[in-house]
């Protein structure tokens, strides 16, 4: 693909909060940069577009992220089996200089339009006559703008962007990384983190960017763009003819959060936004993202891990952590599946909230992370993580391989007292009317259904909201239409026992309505098969994340009778979860979950 840029470029104006159009760009990176304390093994002069080492370098530097996709054509090498960028010098530089539709050069003098007009208002012929001729030059001006233009190489388009905005030095990768040096290759790649840290800015090209961001665009679908866009200090992202500083996108939120400069994004966003971005390389499915997390890398070279690996070897046989010790190498030659078991075991022992993924809504694009059979559920394949920024202070687990042995209390009912048959809600199980609604003062739409239930360990009864209808709507539904709660309360069996007769109404101003507990089983990857003994479904209550001070979501786990594995199957959120699990003795257990 090739892309074109423009010299007259919108700039947005943080005071007039809109975009306007100048000639030139500002230059807004300023001169003298201070040189920080990591700069990468080489970086491109702009004022002749070569190659030099930071050695030579006195100033700092920027650095440049884009799809590769968008600098030329991408040819399958059949030979060597992966693909290479061939650019024909199809990119376009449009040289434009802004005209002001109400200003115009008439008679060698510029002129207001509606002053030329006015001047003849009086004369209509002659008026007419002049707004012809106004037009006329309009259009003859536009069109030699138009056929103003230079075609180059992609290094071309990087060069002139630059110049327009002050850059004296970037880091182009393409450039900066000899790709057919693997030694060179793997060491450079290690520090990808140093290199956009440590740079003034990043130019994020955008070919696409008009006035808004989507994340439909080229630059938000590849692996890569992500651990740039994060590790950057600022974002400039620069489109066709406009160009705009990243935290300036407050409006869209996921966006915004994930170039804000101030974001500690915990390992379930980064998911959240990983799975659905491609990457040309299977291997690039970690390598792209490892430099987010520094600490996962080897830094060694290959003399180094032989001794490295017998050490490690003694240290797994005596360490219940097994992932301690461990780093990954840049390797594009390494097994894939055991690369990313690795990876995804690292991740999930630095943070566990990588359980935290929900069902695939409608716009969400998983299908390249699924087409990695061989991961197991925890990694939240079948689902897509959850954006929310929370934490659990949770640490009693451990991986080995795929599999994570966790020790927890937990919620279930081990399919006990649950009958084959569902409960199927009519209105002869309704508990009676409130004693004030029959009396004819109480309004009917200020009581919900609830059910009253006794956890062991417990003396005091506790309440669970099972519809948000109240009385006056339930009141008016048909048999049929009380599937509906009948479906809400078919799901509470799996973990605990319910009696129609504990159905009860509260009022919605009163304590027990408002700390009662509310369980949402609606976003899991796979539905609660209800009518299924033989599946066990689990609430892991010890693995706690407050979302504020009413929902907290708990990582659910499911296995059919017989395994011996769990499946993790997403989060539930539970209202007031906190008060309900705080006063019982739940029993705890070691789960293995794959």
């Amino acid at each position: 693909m090739y892309i074109t840029y423009e010299t007259s470029q919108y700039d947005w104006d943080e005071k007039k909060g809109r975009y306007i159009k100048h000639n030139q760009p500002n230059k807004i990176v300023p001169d003298g940069l201070s040189k920080p304390e990591f700069m990468p093994t080489k970086l491109v002069r702009i004022s002749d577009m070569k190659l030099v080492y930071s050695s030579q370098v006195n100033e700092g530097y920027c650095a440049l992220s884009y799809s590769w996709n968008q600098s030329g054509d991408m040819v399958l090498d059949k030979t060597a089996a992966k693909y290479r960028r061939v650019d024909e010098g199809k990119h376009k530089i449009v040289f434009c200089k802004h005209i002001d539709p109400k200003k115009i050069v008439y008679d060698g003098e510029i002129k207001f339009v509606h002053d030329l007009i006015d001047e003849d208002r009086m004369d209509k012929v002659k008026r007419l006559k002049k707004i012809r001729n106004v037009l006329e030059i309009l259009d003859d001006q536009y069109s030699h703008l138009i056929n103003d233009m230079k075609y180059v190489k992609f290094e071309g388009i990087i060069q002139k962007i630059c110049q327009e905005f002050n850059i004296k030095y970037i880091w182009l990768d393409q450039m900066c990384i000899n790709q057919d040096d693997k030694e060179e290759k793997k060491r450079e790649i290690r520090n990808m983190h140093h290199i956009y840290s440590h740079a003034y800015a990043t130019v994020a090209l955008v070919p696409e960017f008009t006035e808004y961001l989507s994340e439909s665009e080229e630059y938000f679908k590849r692996l890569w763009t992500l651990e740039e866009a994060i590790k950057s200090k600022r974002l400039l992202f620069v489109g066709k003819s406009i160009h705009r500083w990243g935290e300036n996108f407050v409006r869209y939120s996921s966006i915004h959060e994930l170039i804000s400069p101030t974001s500690n994004l915990m390992v379930s966003q980064i998911l959240y936004y990983a799975h659905q971005r491609t990457s040309t390389k299977n291997h690039d499915r970690v390598f792209a993202l490892l430099n987010l997390f520094p600490e996962f890398i080897d830094q060694k070279d290959d003399h180094h891990r032989i001794k490295k690996w017998i050490r490690r070897r003694f240290f797994e046989v005596f360490s219940t952590k097994k992932y301690i010790g461990k780093k990954i190498n840049v390797d594009y030659d390494q097994p894939l599946e055991e690369l990313m078991i690795l990876f995804y075991g690292l991740l999930a022992e630095k943070d566990i909230s990588i359980l935290l993924f929900e069902k695939i809504t409608k716009n969400y694009n998983s299908t390249h992370i699924q087409k990695y059979t061989f991961l197991p559920s925890w990694t939240g394949i079948h689902g897509q993580h959850l954006l929310e920024n929370v934490s659990t202070p949770f640490q009693n687990y451990n991986i080995i391989g795929k599999t994570i042995h966790l020790t927890s209390a937990y919620f279930t009912n081990n399919n006990q007292h649950i009958d084959d048959k569902p409960f199927t809600l009519r209105k002869e199980d309704l508990p009676p009317p409130p004693d004030n609604i029959n009396g004819g003062s109480g309004n009917p739409r200020n009581y919900y259904l609830c059910l009253l239930i006794q956890l062991p360990g417990t003396s005091k009864e506790k309440r669970i909201q099972i519809t948000h209808h109240s009385y006056h709507y339930i009141f008016k539904m048909d048999n049929d239409s009380l599937d509906e709660i009948s479906k809400e309360l078919q799901q509470l069996p799996k973990f605990m026992d319910i009696k129609m007769e504990n159905l009860c109404w509260c009022h919605s101003r009163s304590d027990e309505y408002r700390m009662a507990t509310r369980f949402n089983f609606n976003n899991l990857t796979q539905d609660i098969r209800l009518n299924d003994l033989s599946e066990q479904y689990v609430i892991l209550s010890d693995i706690s994340f407050k979302l504020d001070n009413i929902s907290t979501l708990y990582p659910m786990i499911n296995k059919k009778q017989g395994e011996t594995h769990y499946k993790a199957i997403g989060c539930c959120e539970i209202k007031y979860g906190h008060q309900f699990f705080s006063d019982c003795s739940l029993p705890k257990q070691t789960f293995l979950i794959q």
